[in-house]
Protein backbone atom coordinates (compact mmCIF):
# COMPACT_ATOMS: atom_id res chain seq x y z
CA UNK A 1 0.00 0.00 0.00
CA UNK A 2 1.18 3.41 -1.01
CA UNK A 3 1.21 5.95 1.98
CA UNK A 4 1.36 9.52 0.47
CA UNK A 5 2.15 12.12 3.39
CA UNK A 6 1.30 16.49 3.01
CA UNK A 7 3.10 19.20 4.64
CA UNK A 8 1.16 22.07 5.92
CA UNK A 9 3.21 25.13 7.50
CA UNK A 10 1.39 27.65 9.12
CA UNK A 11 3.30 30.02 9.75
CA UNK A 12 3.74 34.56 8.81
CA UNK A 13 7.14 33.48 7.22
CA UNK A 14 5.83 30.07 5.38
CA UNK A 15 5.11 31.31 1.62
CA UNK A 16 7.93 34.10 1.54
CA UNK A 17 10.93 31.66 2.26
CA UNK A 18 9.44 28.72 0.65
CA UNK A 19 8.05 30.05 -2.68
CA UNK A 20 9.59 31.41 -5.22
CA UNK A 21 8.73 33.19 -8.39
CA UNK A 22 9.27 31.13 -11.42
CA UNK A 23 12.17 33.78 -12.31
CA UNK A 24 14.13 33.14 -9.77
CA UNK A 25 13.60 29.90 -9.75
CA UNK A 26 14.56 29.66 -13.39
CA UNK A 27 17.71 31.58 -12.32
CA UNK A 28 18.72 29.47 -9.15
CA UNK A 29 18.57 26.34 -11.67
CA UNK A 30 21.47 27.64 -13.96
CA UNK A 31 22.93 29.77 -11.02
CA UNK A 32 26.84 28.35 -12.54
CA UNK A 33 26.04 30.00 -15.70
CA UNK A 34 24.84 33.30 -14.12
CA UNK A 35 27.19 33.90 -11.52
CA UNK A 36 30.02 33.76 -13.53
CA UNK A 37 28.25 36.11 -16.29
CA UNK A 38 27.61 38.51 -13.04
CA UNK A 39 31.40 38.46 -12.61
CA UNK A 40 32.53 39.01 -15.58
CA UNK A 41 30.02 41.58 -16.57
CA UNK A 42 30.97 43.22 -12.94
CA UNK A 43 34.50 43.83 -13.54
CA UNK A 44 34.49 45.50 -16.78
CA UNK A 45 31.71 47.82 -15.00
CA UNK A 46 33.29 48.58 -12.06
CA UNK A 47 37.22 49.11 -14.09
CA UNK A 48 36.41 50.47 -17.55
CA UNK A 49 32.81 52.02 -16.72
CA UNK A 50 33.91 55.57 -18.08
CA UNK A 51 36.83 54.63 -20.10
CA UNK A 52 34.40 52.42 -22.24
CA UNK A 53 31.55 53.94 -21.79
CA UNK A 54 29.30 53.32 -24.84
CA UNK A 55 30.32 49.45 -24.05
CA UNK A 56 28.85 50.27 -20.62
CA UNK A 57 25.94 51.48 -21.43
CA UNK A 58 25.50 48.97 -23.96
CA UNK A 59 25.71 45.93 -21.58
CA UNK A 60 23.65 48.08 -18.50
CA UNK A 61 20.76 48.69 -21.36
CA UNK A 62 21.25 44.85 -22.83
CA UNK A 63 20.90 43.48 -19.00
CA UNK A 64 18.16 45.84 -17.98
CA UNK A 65 16.16 45.56 -20.66
CA UNK A 66 16.13 41.89 -20.87
CA UNK A 67 15.60 41.75 -17.10
CA UNK A 68 12.41 43.58 -17.26
CA UNK A 69 11.12 41.16 -20.47
CA UNK A 70 11.62 38.45 -18.28
CA UNK A 71 10.20 39.71 -15.08
CA UNK A 72 6.90 40.49 -16.81
CA UNK A 73 7.07 37.03 -18.83
CA UNK A 74 7.70 34.86 -15.64
CA UNK A 75 5.05 36.84 -13.91
CA UNK A 76 2.11 36.60 -16.30
CA UNK A 77 2.74 33.20 -18.64
CA UNK A 78 5.16 31.68 -17.82
CA UNK A 79 5.88 29.36 -14.62
CA UNK A 80 8.11 26.82 -13.05
CA UNK A 81 6.40 24.23 -14.93
CA UNK A 82 7.54 25.77 -18.14
CA UNK A 83 10.13 23.48 -19.96
CA UNK A 84 13.64 24.66 -19.79
CA UNK A 85 14.23 25.01 -23.64
CA UNK A 86 10.88 27.30 -23.30
CA UNK A 87 13.00 29.34 -21.30
CA UNK A 88 15.99 29.67 -23.02
CA UNK A 89 14.14 30.36 -26.17
CA UNK A 90 12.13 33.53 -23.65
CA UNK A 91 15.93 34.88 -22.42
CA UNK A 92 17.10 34.63 -26.16
CA UNK A 93 14.61 36.33 -27.30
CA UNK A 94 14.72 38.99 -24.35
CA UNK A 95 18.87 39.44 -25.00
CA UNK A 96 17.97 40.37 -28.65
CA UNK A 97 15.12 42.92 -27.56
CA UNK A 98 17.71 44.11 -24.89
CA UNK A 99 20.76 44.15 -27.48
CA UNK A 100 18.86 46.57 -29.76
CA UNK A 101 17.59 49.06 -26.94
CA UNK A 102 20.94 49.24 -25.81
CA UNK A 103 22.39 50.00 -28.89
CA UNK A 104 20.11 52.82 -29.04
CA UNK A 105 20.74 53.46 -25.30
CA UNK A 106 24.49 54.01 -26.15
CA UNK A 107 23.89 56.16 -29.37
CA UNK A 108 22.01 58.66 -26.97
CA UNK A 109 24.99 59.69 -23.96
CA UNK A 110 22.69 62.77 -22.88
CA UNK A 111 21.17 59.70 -21.10
CA UNK A 112 24.29 58.25 -20.32
CA UNK A 113 24.96 59.01 -16.90
CA UNK A 114 20.89 59.03 -16.47
CA UNK A 115 20.95 55.35 -17.06
CA UNK A 116 24.27 54.18 -14.93
CA UNK A 117 23.08 56.98 -12.02
CA UNK A 118 19.73 55.20 -12.14
CA UNK A 119 20.70 51.56 -12.07
CA UNK A 120 23.23 52.74 -9.46
CA UNK A 121 20.82 54.56 -7.19
CA UNK A 122 18.62 51.46 -7.02
CA UNK A 123 21.63 49.05 -6.33
CA UNK A 124 22.23 51.68 -3.47
CA UNK A 125 18.58 51.07 -2.05
CA UNK A 126 18.35 47.52 -2.35
CA UNK A 127 21.77 47.35 -0.15
CA UNK A 128 20.12 49.94 2.45
CA UNK A 129 17.16 47.77 2.22
CA UNK A 130 18.74 44.44 3.05
CA UNK A 131 21.15 45.96 5.59
CA UNK A 132 18.75 48.28 7.67
CA UNK A 133 15.70 49.31 6.21
CA UNK A 134 14.14 46.00 6.61
CA UNK A 135 13.75 46.25 10.03
CA UNK A 136 10.80 48.91 8.91
CA UNK A 137 8.65 45.92 7.44
CA UNK A 138 7.22 48.37 5.00
CA UNK A 139 7.19 47.62 1.30
CA UNK A 140 5.94 51.04 0.59
CA UNK A 141 9.53 51.76 2.00
CA UNK A 142 11.38 49.37 0.30
CA UNK A 143 10.12 51.10 -3.23
CA UNK A 144 10.07 54.21 -1.87
CA UNK A 145 14.13 54.14 -1.00
CA UNK A 146 14.62 51.94 -4.13
CA UNK A 147 12.94 54.48 -6.70
CA UNK A 148 13.68 57.42 -4.85
CA UNK A 149 17.46 57.26 -4.85
CA UNK A 150 17.28 55.82 -8.42
CA UNK A 151 15.83 59.22 -9.73
CA UNK A 152 18.22 61.38 -7.61
CA UNK A 153 21.37 59.62 -9.13
CA UNK A 154 19.55 59.55 -12.43
CA UNK A 155 19.20 63.31 -12.24
CA UNK A 156 22.62 63.77 -10.71
CA UNK A 157 24.20 62.42 -13.54
CA UNK A 158 23.14 65.72 -15.73
CA UNK A 159 25.02 68.06 -13.51
CA UNK A 160 28.20 65.76 -12.99
CA UNK A 161 28.27 63.16 -15.54
CA UNK A 162 31.80 61.81 -15.16
CA UNK A 163 31.68 61.43 -11.56
CA UNK A 164 28.35 59.72 -11.67
CA UNK A 165 29.56 57.37 -13.87
CA UNK A 166 32.43 56.30 -12.39
CA UNK A 167 30.70 56.18 -9.00
CA UNK A 168 28.18 54.56 -10.20
CA UNK A 169 29.97 52.33 -12.76
CA UNK A 170 32.51 50.85 -9.79
CA UNK A 171 29.30 50.52 -7.27
CA UNK A 172 27.09 48.36 -10.19
CA UNK A 173 30.21 46.44 -11.09
CA UNK A 174 31.17 45.42 -7.09
CA UNK A 175 27.80 44.28 -6.26
CA UNK A 176 27.38 42.14 -9.27
CA UNK A 177 30.69 40.45 -8.40
CA UNK A 178 29.39 40.08 -4.99
CA UNK A 179 26.38 38.59 -7.02
CA UNK A 180 28.02 36.09 -8.60
CA UNK A 181 30.16 35.29 -5.96
CA UNK A 182 26.78 34.53 -3.99
CA UNK A 183 25.95 32.37 -6.74
CA UNK A 184 28.17 29.83 -5.67
CA UNK A 185 29.10 30.72 -2.00
CA UNK A 186 25.39 31.78 -0.86
CA UNK A 187 24.82 34.40 1.79
CA UNK A 188 23.37 37.35 -0.42
CA UNK A 189 19.75 37.48 0.91
CA UNK A 190 17.55 37.34 -2.69
CA UNK A 191 15.87 40.26 -3.28
CA UNK A 192 12.25 39.12 -4.37
CA UNK A 193 12.66 36.90 -1.20
CA UNK A 194 13.20 40.35 1.09
CA UNK A 195 10.22 41.92 -0.23
CA UNK A 196 7.69 38.88 0.69
CA UNK A 197 8.89 38.30 4.00
CA UNK A 198 8.33 42.35 4.71
CA UNK A 199 4.91 42.02 3.14
CA UNK A 200 4.22 38.82 5.57
CA UNK A 201 6.33 40.66 8.53
CA UNK A 202 8.49 37.28 9.00
CA UNK A 203 11.75 38.57 8.01
CA UNK A 204 14.04 39.33 12.08
CA UNK A 205 17.30 39.25 10.77
CA UNK A 206 19.84 39.41 7.69
CA UNK A 207 22.15 35.96 7.43
CA UNK A 208 25.28 37.65 8.80
CA UNK A 209 27.47 36.62 6.04
CA UNK A 210 26.06 39.48 3.64
CA UNK A 211 27.87 41.73 5.85
CA UNK A 212 31.10 40.76 4.55
CA UNK A 213 29.72 40.86 1.02
CA UNK A 214 28.88 44.38 1.78
CA UNK A 215 31.95 45.20 3.28
CA UNK A 216 33.44 43.37 -0.15
CA UNK A 217 31.23 45.80 -2.05
CA UNK A 218 32.00 48.58 -0.48
CA UNK A 219 35.93 48.23 -0.88
CA UNK A 220 35.56 46.82 -4.43
CA UNK A 221 33.74 50.19 -5.20
CA UNK A 222 36.42 52.70 -4.23
CA UNK A 223 39.21 50.49 -5.15
CA UNK A 224 37.49 50.39 -8.66
CA UNK A 225 36.84 53.87 -9.04
CA UNK A 226 40.31 55.03 -7.97
CA UNK A 227 41.46 52.86 -10.59
CA UNK A 228 39.03 54.34 -13.05
CA UNK A 229 39.99 58.40 -11.58
CA UNK A 230 43.33 57.25 -12.21
CA UNK A 231 42.63 56.51 -16.01
CA UNK A 232 40.16 59.52 -16.69
CA UNK A 233 42.75 62.06 -15.93
CA UNK A 234 44.79 60.31 -18.38
CA UNK A 235 42.20 60.76 -21.04
CA UNK A 236 42.33 63.72 -23.55
CA UNK A 237 40.07 66.73 -22.62
CA UNK A 238 37.65 66.42 -25.70
CA UNK A 239 36.77 62.83 -24.16
CA UNK A 240 36.29 64.07 -20.47
CA UNK A 241 32.93 66.04 -21.94
CA UNK A 242 31.34 63.99 -23.48
CA UNK A 243 28.23 66.81 -24.15
CA UNK A 244 30.88 69.28 -26.06
CA UNK A 245 29.80 67.27 -29.65
CA UNK A 246 26.49 67.58 -28.72
CA UNK A 247 26.03 71.52 -28.51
Amino acid sequence: MTVGYTTTLTSSSACPIFTYNAFIQWLDTYAAIFGAIFIIMGVFLAFFGRYLLKIAVFIAGTVLIAFIILVIFYATFLSDKTDAWVGWVVVSLAVIVGLVGGYFLAKYERFDAALLGAWGGFTLGVILNETVLYLASSTALFWCVNVGLAIICAVAGFFAFNQVVMIGTSFIGSYLVARGISLYAGGFPNEYVIINQIKAGAITNIDPVFYAYLAGILIMSVLAYLFQLKMFKRMEEHQKHPYNKLN
